[in-house]
């Protein structure tokens, strides 16, 4: 039953009820009941006044939001094999490199990072330089170097064979006047200082600028008073036996000043970021080893920073530090981290193990913005991208495990390594691998002339006086026997039948004698220099040989230790590198892909079209 009030309202049944109780008790009030109406029953006359019940409502229970999950890093296999020295284009959109899959299609390549494909960029190969604007390629058989600019397809050459520095904007070049590399002290104990050609990119201009020190040109920078291309970055000395250091060059006015906070006995890995505001290297085998280790520093000298890790380092264009440290184990994976310069703040962007990749002789590349890490794949000989999303989670303020020492010979390999400590820029790293190397391949038709073209042993960099142990069980062979590397040598026949040569050794005799007996982890040696006078100040390292069936066969290294070759040039930027034959690109590229040679073979590396030239 619905009813309606006097003010046209719909009633429901107890408000009706209680309307017609409140009416009868008032007309019991007003004047008695007519006669003929029945009283209304007792209960009715004393019902009490209840309030309404709520109208009942739905409870709807939402439940909190689960945040998004936050993006993660991934890894692509690019497909791409035996390729190495794999680079970002200046767009950070394509990966570049050297290849030549048939007759007639060798140039610049480029693979998609995300898809995979792969595609001739151009017919043309060289070093891009100037943001990408330049491609550089010297030609020394032409004794210049050709230029192409690439946005508007202009060339020119310029008189040098060492490519030349450019300035970022593409506008300014300068290379050294005596066509050669210039920073390295000649043989014999002879030192020189430098001359440099300062001019256009396109040489115009070109204005000779001798110096008071033997160095390198590293980077165009701005002036003091921020003008561009103001100022050189050097890395040079004033003489032999000084240490080396970063020198700000104005050429200008002729102005140089000593960064001499940087000075070190040896500064190696140079590398500079985009913006040239920041430059990272390795500082070495200085005796206050606070000193040694990877530093930043800002070019000015304003700011110099310690990192607390050693392995490879990249600059993104927004002045970030990508950085993958070397690893206790060639078992483990590698890990990609990133250092921000302002605030000193280190991040670890991937974990070895949800994210497992490991990286042939730290042979690695990252994109300009920071998202992306091309490297090749020491299990496959492969390219892989590894995608780095902005916004993934990241761990802070962890450090990197540290590198052990050197362990007896294991993994089913006979050798162990000919060094007590463990590599570092204390004491030793692998400066020039066995086989086709670009060292190699430059002295291919001297030094190297009776290996058949090819650097036939491993050299590590040492500290002179550094202590070398037998790397297997044997006896000593000879002492200062005809087998070069002077000043000194010495000789182990192996138990398998193999001889190990320690070539450029300072002390030999002091710790053995010939025919005695020595077992692998005995010190034999110790390490010296390469360059007279052999005082440390030229080119202090062991070269190291493993030769088979007597003398007659130099073999490689690698294969003979269970290391961690990979790590052992210390990631340091861009590290030894092969030697490529552009008409056969993917041959001998890698450290364990080397060939045998026979001293007194035929040269076996005039490549009609090397790269590096």
């Amino acid at each position: 039953m619905n009813t309606v009030d006097s003010k046209g309202r719909r009633l429901g049944r107890r408000a009706v009820l209680a309307a017609g109780s409140a009416a009868v008790a008032g007309c019991v009030t007003a004047s008695p009941a007519p006669a003929n109406r029945a009283e209304p029953p007792p209960d009715m006359a004393v019902l009490p006044q209840l309030p309404l019940p709520a109208p009942a409502v739905p409870v709807v229970r939402v439940a909190p939001a689960s945040p998004a999950p936050l993006p993660k890093p991934a890894l692509i296999d690019l497909g791409v094999e035996s390729i190495v020295q794999p680079f970002w284009a200046s767009e950070g959109d394509r990966i570049l490199f050297y290849d030549q899959p048939a007759a007639g299609q060798g140039g610049t390549w480029r693979v998609d990072p995300v898809t995979g494909e792969v595609a001739r960029e151009r017919s043309q190969w060289g070093s891009y330089v100037a943001r990408g604007s330049l491609l550089v390629t010297p030609r020394p058989t032409q004794r210049d170097t050709h230029v192409l600019h690439l946005p508007s397809g202009r060339e020119w050459t310029l008189p040098t064979t060492n490519g030349g520095t450019y300035s970022p904007d593409g506008a300014m070049v300068t290379y050294s006047a005596a066509n050669t590399q210039p920073g390295q002290p000649g043989g014999q104990g002879t030192f020189s200082t430098t001359t440099l050609m300062v001019s256009w990119a396109d040489g115009q201009h070109a204005t000779r600028v001798p110096l008071p020190i033997n160095a390198s040109p590293v980077a165009w920078i701005k002036g003091a008073d921020g003008t561009p291309n103001g100022r050189l970055l050097l890395s040079g000395r004033r003489a032999r036996q000084e240490p080396t250091s970063f020198w700000l060059f104005n050429p200008n006015d002729r102005s140089l000043h000593d960064l001499s906070q940087t000075r070190t006995r040896r500064l190696v890995g140079v590398h500079v970021s985009p913006d040239t505001e920041w430059v990272a290297y390795y500082a070495a085998w200085n005796q206050d080893q606070s000193q040694n280790g990877l530093w930043a520093m800002k070019v000015d000298g304003s700011l110099r920073r310690k990192l607390d890790f050693k392995g490879g380092y990249r600059w993104t264009v927004d002045g970030r530090l990508i950085v993958v440290p070397m690893r206790a184990s060639h078992a483990e994976s590698h890990e990609v981290w990133e250092l921000e310069l302002a605030s000193g703040e280190l991040r670890k962007l991937t974990d070895g193990a949800s994210l497992p990749f490991r990286i042939l002789n730290y042979d690695w590349d990252v994109s300009p913005d920071g998202t992306n890490v091309v490297f090749v794949d020491a299990a496959t000989k492969r390219l892989g991208n590894i995608t780095l999303p902005p916004g993934m989670q990241q761990e802070r303020g962890s450090v990197p495990t540290a590198v052990p020492p050197p362990a007896p010979a294991g993994g089913g390999r006979p050798y162990r390594l000919p060094f007590e400590a463990a590599p570092g820029p204390d004491g030793w790293y692998v400066a020039h691998w066995y086989g086709v190397t670009t060292g190699g391949y430059r002295g291919r038709n001297s030094a190297y002339s009776q290996g058949q073209g090819i650097h036939f042993g491993i050299d590590f960099a040492a500290p002179v006086g550094t202590p070398m142990v037998a790397v297997a069980p044997g006896r000593v062979l000879a002492i200062d026997g005809d087998y070069g590397s002077p000043p000194h040598n010495l000789v182990l026949a192996l138990d398998d039948g193999n001889h190990a040569m320690y070539g450029h050794v300072l002390e030999r005799s002091r710790h053995v004698q010939v025919g005695q007996r020595v077992e692998a982890g005995q010190v034999v040696a110790n390490t010296g220099d390469s360059s007279a006078p052999y005082d440390g100040f030229g080119n202090p390292h062991v070269h190291m040989e493993i030769r088979k069936r007597g003398r007659d066969t130099a073999t490689n290294l690698v294969p003979y230790f269970d290391a961690n070759w990979d790590d052992m040039t210390l990631g340091s930027y861009p590290g030894p590198r092969f030697e490529r034959d552009l008409d056969n690109p993917r041959r001998n590229q890698f450290p364990d892909d080397q060939p045998d040679i026979r001293f007194g073979g035929a040269i076996i590396t005039n490549f009609a079209r090397p790269w590096p030239p």
